[in-house]
């Protein structure tokens, strides 16, 4: 099998992109680029925000920063670190506008697909005739009636019992792309 070459490379899987998608993969690094789309913050004002240690903070912050998605600032002996979103929208564009095309493709077969398939018949629920020879052997019907017991059921609580769901914040949401 031939290698490809850098220029055999599809637009969502270049260098910037690749980055881009492994500083992603980490939980903490996408809750620090939320942290830093509301404000500048220092490394011991982002470490404040997490139960880790402080070379792990450096660490998570250096792949961030080697993919693009903060930039920091010297001010004195602080670095401030700052939300970059080019690289993010870049890498969120190229993917999907790689899978868009696959997509509607897998759409279209999808539909396609439903158009043709063959419903399964159902479970067959207790035939009445079967049941009508249960009753006419009374030992069995019996021994089958003894053996069953009621299910318990579990109260539900009321949807207005039920606090409102949190709105959670998407990265695309963060960058307006929604």
């Amino acid at each position: 099998m031939a290698k490809r070459g850098k220029t055999d490379l599809h637009p969502a899987m270049d260098k910037t992109s690749s980055r881009v998608f492994h500083a992603l993969a980490s939980d903490p690094r996408r809750m620090m680029l939320l942290h830093l789309s509301q404000a500048t913050l220092t490394a011991g004002e982002i470490a404040a925000r997490f139960d880790m240690a402080k070379p792990s903070i450096s660490q998570h912050l250096s792949i961030l920063e080697n993919a693009e998605l903060i930039e920091g600032e010297k001010k004195g002996q602080y670095i401030h670190y700052s939300l970059k979103s080019a690289a993010l929208r870049h890498a969120l564009a190229a993917m999907l506008t790689a899978t868009e095309v696959a997509g509607e493709e897998a759409e279209a077969a999808a539909r396609e697909g439903t158009a043709t398939k063959v419903k399964k018949p159902s479970k067959k629920k207790a035939d009445p005739a079967e049941s009508e020879v249960s009753a006419q052997q009374p030992g069995k019907a019996s021994k089958a009636q003894k053996t069953e017991k009621p299910a318990k059921e579990k109260p539900k609580k009321a949807d207005a019992d039920l606090p409102p769901a949190p709105q959670q914040m998407g990265l695309l949401d963060l960058l307006g792309m929604n």
